[in-house]
């Protein structure tokens, strides 16, 4: 059986920084992905404050049966 987890996190640059935080957020994508169970690794930069970035992993996992 798959449980269903969402992990997110946020990120909130320095206005002096936000290319600098974004370039090394992108760079940890790919080797999440290939993690063991990790369906999903989205980063979203929100529209309205370029200063905030989102991660959302979807990690699945079997469960273990009792």
């Amino acid at each position: 059986m798959t449980q269903k987890l969402t992990v997110v996190a946020n990120i909130i640059a320095n206005d002096d920084k936000i290319e600098l935080v974004k370039s090394e957020l992108l760079k940890l994508i790919p080797p999440t992905l290939v993690e063991d169970g990790c369906h999903q690794y989205d980063l979203h930069q929100d529209n309205d404050n370029a200063t905030h970035f989102i991660f959302n992993k979807d990690p699945r996992r079997k469960q273990r049966g009792i």
